[in-house]
């Protein structure tokens, strides 16, 4: 049996309350892998948190034209 790779994003934050980044990314066989992969690739800084995403399980939502108008982006907004 082979088993796939698929692309994980990898999120961090540094200090508590402070942003969630996206800092990169790993290609592996199973979610448990990705964190493995994920900690040992970016282990240059003391991380608070760290979280991997698969790629395909982000939903992209298109916004039409009046991007900095709220009630255009939110009325605006296409479910892909």
């Amino acid at each position: 049996m082979i088993n796939q790779k698929s692309e994980y994003y990898v999120f961090t934050r540094i200090k508590r309350g402070d942003d969630l980044l996206f800092i990169g990314s790993v290609d592996a066989d199973s979610d448990n892998l990705a964190k493995v992969y994920a900690n040992y690739t970016y282990d240059e800084e003391d991380w608070f948190e760290m979280f991997v995403v698969k790629k395909d399980d982000f939903l992209q939502v298109k916004l039409s034209d009046g991007v900095m108008n709220y009630q255009s982006r939110v009325k605006g907004a296409e479910v892909v």
